[in-house]
């Protein structure tokens, strides 16, 4: 349930026939990012490379004069809820930013023994990316979006495992360290790990936004390997972006969803017959946790902008098929007035998508799958779709 687990819990596998050396030296590591890690065999060794290849060399550069967002979304751990969680949060940030062909996902994996879809999320493949990012991106405009998913240790560090063969762990510094070395200024870093708060410091620059799962002080929930996502994943991209929110809108409607499922989480702890309750920790509120540099909430807007409009144009047209077909969206039965508002932003969208070089075509195509998307959400996320049509009808 508790994403939080102590730091060095996931190098004792790795160590333990070799104690002694390992005592003598502390950590190994002398505080730089890094795991300790037993080779892949090689088939899996080549075709990790190989994927690692692909992914890095078929980013397109930089396109001058437009905010391009370049995303790494990674999951650090090898159960089944990270990789989903990680693979689903790209395909979700690729289409706000209009970054899918600027997307990489790394993945610890779903555990021994199963094929891997992605290139693991070693240390070097991971500063790899950013590395190639720093390449391709224009620091004096682009955008790099960092999205991390593990557990987390109470000392800050996201750990790193794939069992018996990889142990480490990514603190906050660390990864402003790679992010600095790789050249890159304008960053968005989400972090869902248990007390992720200690990246908020680090990263409370003008240059930086920060979104984590959880203050520096408290554990975050829902990472049973049999879930889709974890609660804050789940609330913040399934929930609050899928519906059509914009990344600050989305935060505080995704803390309002956690927040109520903490509640109901606690109620049903509280029902436990007492002997019960002893034996499990009483589950504490995550309190998600922000900061936003001025400068890089600008180039976020920028960067989101042609999402933000297809979006709009998406729900607009779910809501007009609704109307039209006598099965309207509660408060908007109005076929003219959605008509009206759908065409101003279908023309919104055409605009900021001819500015980032595409064409009409592709505008129309995203704007069917943010449609697609709120038919398929709108009955399990009545109250997102809505309250985004609502916004969107606004002059």
């Amino acid at each position: 349930m508790w994403k939080g687990l102590a730091l060095g819990t996931a190098l004792l596998g790795l160590i333990a026939s070799q104690p002694d050396a390992f005592a003598q030296r502390g950590d190994p590591l002398g505080g730089q990012f890094g795991a300790m890690e037993a080779a892949l065999p090689p088939a899996l060794a080549a075709d990790d490379a190989v994927k690692m290849g692909e992914a890095l060399g078929r980013l397109p550069a930089q396109r001058p004069g437009v905010v391009d967002t370049y995303v790494l979304s990674v999951s650090f751990w090898d159960e089944p809820v990270f990789e989903r969680e990680a693979k689903e949060a790209a395909a979700i940030l690729g289409r706000r930013f209009d970054a899918a062909e600027r997307t990489v996902v790394l993945s610890a994996g779903l555990g021994p023994g199963q094929a891997r879809a992605y290139p693991a999320s070693s240390p070097n493949n991971f500063n790899a990316v950013l590395g190639r990012f720093g390449k391709l991106a224009d620091p004096k405009e682009d955008l790099v979006v960092v999205f991390v998913t593990s557990h987390g240790g109470q000392d800050g560090a996201v750990a790193l495992q794939e069992k018996g063969r990889v142990g480490g762990a990514l603190r906050a510094i660390q990864l402003r360290t790679s992010l600095q070395q790789a050249g890159i200024r304008s960053k968005l870093v989400l972090v869902s790990a248990c007390f992720s708060g200690h990246f908020i410091l680090p990263f409370s620059d003008d240059d930086t936004v920060v979104l984590t799962a959880a203050a520096a002080d408290k554990p975050s929930f829902g990472c049973e390997p049999s879930r889709d996502w974890t609660y804050f994943g789940d609330a913040l991209f399934n929930h609050a972006l899928r519906g059509g929110a914009s990344l600050s809108e989305a935060f505080d409607q995704a803390r309002a969803l956690i927040t109520r499922w903490e509640e109901d989480l606690h109620a049903r702890w509280r029902a436990m017959p007492a002997a019960q309750r002893q034996r499990e920790q009483e589950p504490l509120p995550s309190n998600p946790q922000r900061n936003a540099g001025d400068r890089a909430l600008a180039v976020v807007a920028k960067a989101e902008s042609y999402g933000n409009a297809v979006a709009c144009a998406g729900h607009l047209s779910f809501a007009l098929d609704r109307a039209r077909a006598g099965r309207p969206v509660k408060g908007y039965a109005d076929a003219a007035a959605l008509t009206a508002a759908q065409a101003a932003a279908q023309n919104r969208a055409s605009t900021e998508g001819a500015a980032r070089g595409r064409s009409a075509q592709d505008t129309a195509r995203a704007v069917v799958v943010s449609a697609t998307t709120a038919l398929q959400v709108f009955p399990q996320q009545a109250a997102d779709v809505t309250a985004h049509i609502a916004r969107c009808m606004a002059p």
